[in-house]
């Protein structure tokens, strides 16, 4: 059972948009700034101003080829789902070349997902159902749009995988809205929120400055430096009490 604090750990992490997110990351340096988000998801099935966060729970598919699908393996992914303490987000990998052909997420999974604890999906392949999906509120992030499941089927669960650049492993935890999905470094997790409120905070002084009668552009370059130096400080404060 998630303890109190787990629970408004995700609570302050929907609060933030991705992009405020990533740059809550970069300021810790744990990984190339170039890196730990998806760069090919073209569809994307938010609200606008909403994000979602979750533990990833993984899969590949393909759906090109005429197959006895094996529901054991859709049980286990339902199983996954349904028995995490935390939310989930669905990670698909459509292993066809070109992927993208059947649709694994539509209405029906889309509402069977959402009923076992998952709050959305990402897929490098295709999603369909796209309005039925909106009204669910389910977060939905894949490479096209299709009209058919055609021959979809799962094929493994469980397991590390990579979809549209980003490489996903059981557990990570995901952050998505309409700019698209990255993954949080598990070291970060729990700091992430705190130096995010400290980026907010840097940029909007910055911006207020520039739309005040105050604003001179010879200042501009100290000014925008001050953004890093505060998130910085945020850090530097994160890392000194724990």
């Amino acid at each position: 059972m998630n303890t109190v604090r787990e629970q408004n750990m995700w609570l302050d992490l929907a609060r933030y948009d991705t992009p405020t997110i990533a740059n809550a990351i970069e300021a810790f340096g744990q990984r190339p700034d170039s890196e730990g988000f998806c760069t090919e998801i073209g569809v994307r099935v938010v609200e606008q101003g909403r994000s979602i966060v979750g533990r990833a729970v993984t899969a590949t598919m393909r759906s090109r080829t005429a197959v006895s699908a094996n529901p054991t393996v859709l049980g286990a992914l339902y199983e996954q789902v349904y028995l995490a303490e935390d939310p989930t987000i669905v990670v698909v990998a459509d292993l066809d070349d070109p992927p993208g052909l059947g649709a694994f997420l539509g209405e029906v999974q889309g509402t069977i997902l959402l009923r076992l604890g998952a709050v959305g999906l990402v897929t490098n392949g295709s999603v369909r159902d796209l309005e039925q999906l909106r009204r669910l509120r389910f977060g939905a992030f894949a490479g096209n749009v299709t009209v058919s499941h055609a021959y979809a089927h799962l094929e493994e669960v469980g397991i590390p995988i990579e979809v549209a650049g980003l490489r996903v492993k059981p557990g990570d935890v995901l952050h998505a809205d309409e700019h698209g999905v990255l993954s949080i470094p598990k070291e970060v997790v729990p700091k992430v929120a705190v130096v995010a409120a400290a980026v907010v905070a840097a940029e909007q002084d910055v911006l207020n400055w520039v739309r005040s009668p105050r604003f001179d552009h010879s200042a501009l370059l100290p000014r925008l430096g001050s953004i890093g130096s505060t998130v910085a400080e945020a850090v530097r404060s994160l890392s000194a009490a724990s």
